[in-house]
């Protein structure tokens, strides 16, 4: 007798739970899971100019108040985001970066973080230790200026980092109400 085993080599999401209001979107390959307000539109990020200006114009047809936004999708999408998801209204959104940064510990990705924020003019810098998915993490408050069609303005900020092995897990939400924050947060998982 024979027996086999079905094996896949292909990744899974990890779960999470959406409170009532709230979507879970995933991405498997990437290994996070996280709930974001059901009516936020999902931002698809590419590498690729071409790719990511055909989806870019497709989301500006359907809600132009996106326009703005996706200025910011465009360049964090050739830097390496991994995600982004932002409100009807094309003013709040979140994101994560996923990343293996040369800096072997927590506090030195952030440190280094903290030195690109003070070059790109971020202000009120505050940090704090905070846990995200059961792991040691660290929260960064900050006031950055970010360039709109209504011209520059200045947006409160909120990350969380995580360093999981050799990759490093940046969660941001701009202009983000601090209960909504809060929900995305708790329910983060990776993997």
């Amino acid at each position: 007798m024979v027996s086999l085993v079905a094996c896949s080599d292909d990744p899974v999401a990890p779960a999470t739970t959406a409170p009532a209001g709230y979507t879970v979107m995933s991405d498997a390959k990437e290994g996070f899971a996280l709930a974001v307000p059901a009516d936020w539109t999902r931002i698809p990020l590419s590498q690729n100019p071409d790719t990511f200006n055909k989806d870019a114009n497709a989301l500006r047809l359907a809600n132009p108040k996106l326009a703005s936004i996706l200025n910011q999708a465009r360049v964090l999408g050739q830097s390496g985001g991994k995600f982004m998801a932002v409100n009807p209204e094309g003013k709040a959104s979140v994101n994560l970066t996923v990343d293996k940064p040369k800096e072997k510990t927590l506090q030195a990705v952030v440190d280094a973080s903290i030195g690109g924020l003070n070059r790109a003019g971020a202000t009120r810098i505050a940090q704090e230790a905070a846990t995200v998915d059961g792991r040691p993490a660290i929260k960064l408050n900050f006031v950055l200026p970010v360039v709109t069609d209504d011209g520059t303005i200045q947006t409160d900020e909120v990350q969380h980092y995580i360093l999981d092995g050799s990759k490093a897990y940046i969660l941001s939400m701009l202009a983000t109400p601090p209960e909504v924050a809060s929900t995305m947060v708790s329910t983060l998982r990776i993997r």
